[in-house]
């Protein structure tokens, strides 16, 4: 893509080409830049050009000179930017349009012109220590309409150091990721831009089993992040049981990853946070999109109420019982592997039952916005995500059936208070309220059997947090949290009569601080911060210091040093043999001090920066350890499926990511390789590898841009994770009596190579001023290779009715192709 360069170079450029001279005052072309001109462009045709690109008049004098002068017709809209709380004019704001082919600065007297005729209708104008705003073309007048310019509380982080990879995707000086989805970018095998895919691109965030639903982050399992929407911590990640993310992409704007050095603000996660924030400013104009794709169709409106208050909704919704395209096949053969839905009882009898399973997720989120006064917004926030699973079993000979009913959902709330008491203090204030609930029935069509489970949480609280800027060097930034978590799980069986129903509450009250601290500009850049942690029920108190440094040291170079401490008491505990349908097999737990305890981390990483020549390098080394970990939330299938313990794994490793752009081109390379290991006392052996012990990871990809058009390709590998196989010749023993199959030394062997190559397009057509259609292309797994994500072993009969060890293989998706089509208002 091509890069904006000054009026003043074209200018210099021009004369030198066709031996003409160019007559113009300084500060007429003074901070105004845009895209060249053509290089195929005769003389004529380059005046005309910036005739209609900037706000100048250029005028040939002779065949030697030409006069450059201030447009004077309705040919050009002029803007004057003041600030809103003293009305002083300001000089150096700068304005750029949203499809980034013009810019300019405002003069002394804070004014800026622009084209009537550019192309896009939309204005960005930002200025330093000021809120960025947006405003539209039609707002201006050739007499100067007023803008007023906001103050801004100078934030604690988000200070970026460069774009990585693709547009919207930023590494930050604190050391975390940023995403932004406005004007986003592309990656491969992406047709949406679906936020929960997108972070798997960072270095060190993957999935194991190709899942929303199972992200890890530098060895850590998905219970281990910290997932918010809005500042509110939501318990389920995604629709289709983890396929595709649970959180719309229409109004899902920003999303913050931390990996380590995590602000002293946020907790619950020891291995991560994914901070998701949806559009917060009041929209001025009415925008709206609709879309659809080959799994779900999707609608957004983005609406003015008043001049100070405006309403988001957007939702999606499956669309499988219209259409069962190709992609929901994939997807179905793919998540319902080795379930009930697959693997129907008395497979003996199979001629005589025929099964029907009925699969449907939406989500809905909505957001109003009121801004009460210059220094007072109020937001009010709801979001719900639901799926739902009916499997009915019917036998031919007997014309009876049985329904069987998975259906899993979330509701979020919280209504904030976010006041601008000055230039310098900002306070805030959230109450919210999370809940999930995961609820099944299982019947069986043989007997009457009927067995109902339930996960259910709910999870409320209050935020308050305050930043005071002292000055240009030193920002502290505190608050308080209160939150009361109570999970409950529920199992209820018909035959035998069985019921246990258990329920733990539990209170934490939380204290935090930071201070920014930033002597030389943006040269040296620390944030130290400390979160106190006091949980009534145990009457236990967690200290967890922060830091996150960044230094840069000459020629391109810096370093980057990270550590931190915390903790988190809500953890997933994992039931192969108590499953919901054989689909889901996670449950929330709440820790209780004793075989559940509260899990705690500590991390620290060094990295070393470049960033020169369009070149972005960052080799950095990591150590972490988690204790209170249990055998029963890490997924064992092995000797240890059924054992209780608790202990603890360690991670440590290099990541390496180099990234080159060009005009029009990205291409980037990242590996990670990573030695992940167990350490439980009272299982023999004590120390093995992890169940994701990923020793290498790669990922080489680019991005092409032409025009409207976007293409993306991409290669993933990882090798395969840790496995445990039955002793060759001795699979199965006798142990008290029972039968039993013998493995191996746990996780000793590991699981074939992992490969994927992905492939994406994108086009935006421009049909009107108000209307644009995008349309995206996008294939997973190009070359169709199966990879084994899992293998597991159980017991079962043969035809002779022998016992045998029967073999379970869990596969990857094969090539899925999708398409999906948005028309945006």
């Amino acid at each position: 893509m091509n890069e904006k360069v000054a009026l003043q170079t074209i200018v210099v450029a021009l004369e030198t080409k066709y031996n003409v001279s160019v007559s113009y005052a300084t500060t007429t072309v003074s901070g105004i830049s845009l895209l060249p001109p053509p290089e195929e462009f005769s003389l004529d045709e380059i005046l005309a050009y910036l005739t209609n690109n900037t706000p100048l008049l250029f005028t040939i004098i002779d065949e030697r000179y030409i006069t450059v002068t201030i447009k004077t017709d309705n040919s050009i809209r002029c803007g004057k930017i003041y600030d809103a709380e003293t009305g002083s004019l300001l000089a150096g704001a700068t304005i750029q349009s949203e499809d980034g082919k013009y810019a300019t600065i405002t003069n002394t007297s804070g004014e800026f012109y622009i084209p009537n005729t550019s192309e896009s209708n939309e204005l960005t104008i930002s200025h330093i220590g000021y809120e960025t705003i947006q405003i539209y073309l039609h707002e201006l007048s050739e007499s100067c309409a007023s803008i007023l310019l906001i103050p801004a509380v100078t934030q604690l982080n988000f200070v970026t150091l460069n774009t990585l990879f693709t547009k919207g995707i930023d590494k930050e000086l604190d050391g975390s990721y940023t995403i932004n989805t406005t004007n986003f970018g592309l990656l491969p095998g992406q047709v949406e831009d679906d936020v929960l895919q997108i972070a798997q691109a960072l270095p060190g965030v993957e999935s194991v089993n190709e899942t929303i639903s199972n992200i890890n982050i530098r060895g850590g399992t998905h219970d281990e992040n910290l997932i918010l929407w809005d500042n509110i911590k939501i318990y389920q990640s995604g629709h289709f049981f983890g396929l595709i993310s649970a959180f719309n992409p229409d109004l899902t704007k920003k999303v913050t990853v931390h990996k380590n050095g995590t602000p002293a603000r946020y907790g619950e996660g020891v291995s991560g946070v994914i901070a998701m924030y949806s559009k917060n400013s009041v929209t001025t104009d009415f925008k709206a999109g609709v879309g659809l794709n080959l799994i779900n169709a999707n609608a957004f409106v983005d609406l003015p109420v008043s001049k100070n208050a405006s309403v988001q909704v957007s939702t999606r919704h499956s669309i499988n019982w219209l259409l069962e395209s190709p992609v929901y096949k994939n997807f179905s053969e793919r998540i319902f592997q080795d379930t009930e839905i697959t693997n129907r009882e008395n497979p003996q009898n199979a001629t005589t039952i025929s099964a029907d399973e009925k699969f449907s997720f939406y989500d809905i989120s909505t957001k109003l916005l009121w801004d009460i006064s210059e220094k007072d917004q109020i937001r009010l926030n709801f979001l719900t995500v639901h799926n739902k699973l009916d499997f009915t079993e019917n036998q031919l000979t007997t014309a009876s059936s049985e329904t069987s009913e998975l259906a899993q959902e979330s509701i979020v709330g919280g209504i904030s208070w976010e006041r601008k008491w000055s230039n310098k203090l900002q306070t805030s204030a959230l109450i919210y309220g999370s809940y999930y609930l995961l609820d099944a029935i299982n019947k069986t069509i043989f007997t009457a059997q009927e067995q109902q489970q339930q996960n259910e949480v709910l999870d409320t609280g209050v935020k308050l947090n305050g930043t005071y800027q002292f000055s240009e060097k030193y920002a502290v930034e505190g608050g308080y949290h209160f939150s009361e978590k109570g999970i409950a799980n529920s199992q209820d069986v018909n035959l035998p009569r069985f019921r246990s129903y258990i329920k733990n509450v539990l209170q934490s009250h939380v204290t935090f601080g930071n201070l920014a601290y930033t002597p030389n500009g943006d040269e040296t850049i620390i944030n130290g911060g400390v979160r106190v942690n006091y949980f009534d029920k145990f009457a236990e108190v967690i200290v967890e210091p922060r830091l996150s440094l960044h230094q840069k040291i000459g020629g391109g170079f810096a370093i980057e040093a990270l550590g931190e401490f915390k903790n988190q008491a809500v953890t997933q505990r994992i039931d192969f043999e108590s499953d919901f349908l054989g689909i889901e097999k996670r449950r929330w737990v709440l820790a209780n001090d004793s075989t559940i305890p509260i899990i705690k981390s500590k991390q620290a990483s060094l990295g070393i920066l470049y960033k020169k020549s369009n070149w972005l390098v960052n080799i950095e080394g990591f150590y972490k350890n988690v204790a209170g970990i249990t055998t029963a939330n890490q997924a064992f299938q092995n000797q240890f499926q059924f054992t209780r313990a608790s202990g603890d794994y360690t991670a440590r490793g290099i990541e390496f990511t180099a990234n080159k752009k060009l005009k029009s081109f990205s291409a980037w390379l990242t590996y990670l390789y990573m030695k992940n290991d167990y350490k439980f006392e009272t299982l023999s052996p004590p120390e093995f590898p992890n169940n994701i012990d990923i020793r290498h990871s790669l990922t080489a990809a680019g991005t092409y841009t032409y025009n409207k058009l976007k293409v993306a390709i991409g290669f993933n590998f990882h090798s395969g994770k840790p496995n445990t196989f039955p002793v060759a010749g001795e699979e199965i023993i006798v142990e008290n009596g029972e039968e039993i199959i013998q493995f191996t030394n746990p996780n000793e062997q590991r699981l074939p190579n992992y490969y994927r190559t992905d492939m994406s397009a994108e086009y935006l057509w421009d049909i009107s001023d108000s209307v644009d259609v995008k349309i995206n292309l996008a294939v997973l797994n190009i070359f169709d290779y199966r990879n084994t994500l899992n293998i597991h072993y159980a017991l079962d009969l043969d035809e002779n009715g022998n016992i045998r060890v029967n073999q379970v293989k869990e596969v990857s998706l094969g090539i899925t192709p999708n398409f999906s089509l948005q028309i945006l208002f």
